[in-house]
């Protein structure tokens, strides 16, 4: 008896030591004030600028010359492709209401669009979005991706299914999606506060509208005394 309870215990701590390894840190966000963090910019050179960042602290930069066809293309500029980047706190199970944040700045002389690509530990499967949002020149601007199956930002699943690219990430390539003929060279591209969380639950937003309500009839109440 003994003997099939401590047996059973022992693969409860197995499994929930399993989950532990493949848990997600969240919410988690990315400023680079340790460095790079295990962050790469592939073949581009890479810097970590101290100050100036999207929070005015460090953030990530690099320097590129993408080009896309006639048809356009996208360009992966900065890499979390390993345990060591940013302590694994990226790599795990995506698939429960998260929204995957980060800071993008340029100095192309358009307005661009980013691109992620995020994958399971052995680059394949992988999911490919382009947010909606469009980035102005020298404008740090906050890009949200909702990992939601039904999120029409992502184009593609590598073929397979939302939870197969999604169960086990383990790694995250950002860039930009190049609209056709473009061509740059020498470009700037930044990138800071790289954030994962948790999407409010309807309850919280119930919560923080009824909180501001307050705080608005607080308000009136000051201004008519």
């Amino acid at each position: 008896m003994y003997r099939h309870l401590f047996t059973s215990l022992a693969l409860i701590a197995t499994m929930s030591f399993a989950g532990q390894a493949a848990a997600l840190t969240t919410p988690y966000t990315e400023t680079f004030t340790d460095g790079l963090s295990g962050w790469t910019t592939g073949s581009n050179p890479n810097q970590i600028v101290a100050n100036g960042g999207a929070d005015g602290g460090a953030y990530l930069s690099t320097t590129a010359s993408p080009t896309a066809s006639a048809f356009g293309s996208v360009a992966v500029l900065f890499r979390c492709e390993s345990a060591a980047c940013s302590d694994g706190a990226f790599q795990g199970d995506w698939r429960d209401d998260l929204v995957f944040s980060w800071y993008f700045r340029h100095d192309a002389d358009i307005a661009l669009q980013a691109y992620a690509r995020i994958a399971a530990p052995s680059n394949n499967p992988g999911a490919s979005a382009i947010v909606s949002t469009w980035v102005e020149p020298n404008t740090w601007t906050r890009i949200d991706l909702v990992i939601d199956p039904s999120n029409p930002a992502f184009t593609s699943f590598s073929g397979q299914s939302f939870d197969a690219v999604f169960d086990e990430v383990g790694r995250v390539q950002l860039g930009i999606s190049l609209p056709a003929g473009f061509s740059g060279s020498n470009l700037r591209f930044d990138l800071d506060s790289v954030s994962i969380s948790t999407v409010p639950e309807p309850e919280t937003y119930a919560l923080m509208g009824a909180g501001l309500l307050l705080m608005g009839a607080a308000s009136r109440r000051q201004r008519k005394q």
